[in-house]
């Protein structure tokens, strides 16, 4: 064979696997390592894909108490880069670290405005403040600046996470009124304030809620409030963010593989994708090596096919995934 083609079966096999896309092994149970050789800190972590690589954000809780937020990428949700500390205690703002730390921190892409934002529950040490905190960058893993923080819409406001629907209106969904129902917030055009609220799971005692939508229909997983403790994760489901919601429906075994959820990632197909479940497995005693769980999930119609796998491969192009 010439070289010439040579060469050109070689670019043609190229170009074949990478529309195939690659397989990325996953691996369950311990803290993950960056690139650089670093235990990964970034619990109860947000997501923002970009392109082929996600962004990670989330608790550095290397300072138990003091968590900055760290942010890392990747492109197989396996090998992560260390982007930036992207919020400091004391320099992103005086209280943070001192009156105030964050917990949950999530990620947003804002159209209008080109700016990313990040809402998180902004608390005291004695969980007294119950209120959140808006930050916003020019740049997806720059230093960000500190918007605004308090009680949204004068309400009392804890666990929390963010949902961005298919026309673009975000949400902040919270914990509210001492735990007792689900708060969500829609918010202004630029993300940076609330301006209505919908109680949701009134008088359920939810937290840690995740919302996914496929098609026209939205899936919410959520847990009690337990503390550091794992308990039942449960499914809700509507046609509607804002109405509708059905009762209650457990998923997985009775401490949701001892996790509780972070985000859903949508990977592959955008009519058909492959769902996985983020979740953290709390080791109260010792925070920093709290694990990130990461499993393939389902849901059809009213039913969530939740099993664990503690070793999986996915192709992150197609969205096709097998166990070991």
């Amino acid at each position: 064979m010439n070289r010439f083609w040579f060469f050109v079966l070689f670019f043609l096999s190229v170009g074949f696997v990478s529309a195939k896309g690659k397989w990325s092994s996953v691996e369950n149970g311990s803290i993950w390592i960056d690139t650089e050789g670093n235990k990964v800190q970034a619990h109860a972590a947000g997501f923002l894909r970009v392109g082929e690589r996600w962004y990670m954000i989330g608790e550095d809780r290397s300072v138990r108490w003091r968590p900055d937020v760290n942010m890392y990428s990747s492109t197989d949700l396996q090998h992560w880069t260390f982007e930036n500390k992207i919020i400091r205690n004391g320099v992103t703002h005086p209280d943070l670290g001192k009156d105030r730390m964050i917990e949950r921190p999530k990620l947003l892409y804002c159209e209008k405005t080109g700016k990313f934002v990040v809402w998180c529950h902004w608390e005291a040490g004695d969980y007294s403040a119950s209120e959140a905190a808006v930050f916003q960058c020019d740049k997806i893993n720059g230093d960000y600046e500190y918007v605004w923080s308090g009680r949204p819409l004068g309400i009392k406001s804890r666990d929390c996470n963010v949902f961005q629907d298919e026309d673009g209106t975000a949400y902040f969904i919270s914990t509210i009124e001492e735990n007792q129902h689900l708060g969500l917030f829609r918010l202004s055009d630029d993300y940076l304030h609330p301006v209505e609220c919908t109680v949701l799971m009134e008088g359920k005692r939810r937290e840690a809620p995740a919302i996914v939508r496929l098609g026209d229909t939205y899936y919410m997983l959520s847990s009690a409030c337990t503390g550091w403790a794992p308990n039942q994760c449960m499914m809700s489901w509507s046609k509607s963010l804002t109405s509708g919601w059905s009762s209650l429906v457990p998923v997985g075994d009775n401490v949701a593989y001892e996790t509780q959820a972070a985000s859903i990632l949508k990977i592959g197909k955008k009519k058909t994708p492959t769902l996985l479940y983020v979740g953290d497995r709390w080791w109260d005693k010792n925070l920093p090596d709290s694990p990130t769980i990461i499993f393939p999930i389902a849901f059809q119609g009213e039913k969530c096919i939740f099993p664990y796998h503690n070793e999986f491969e996915i192709n992150m192009k197609t969205g096709k995934w097998k166990c070991h």
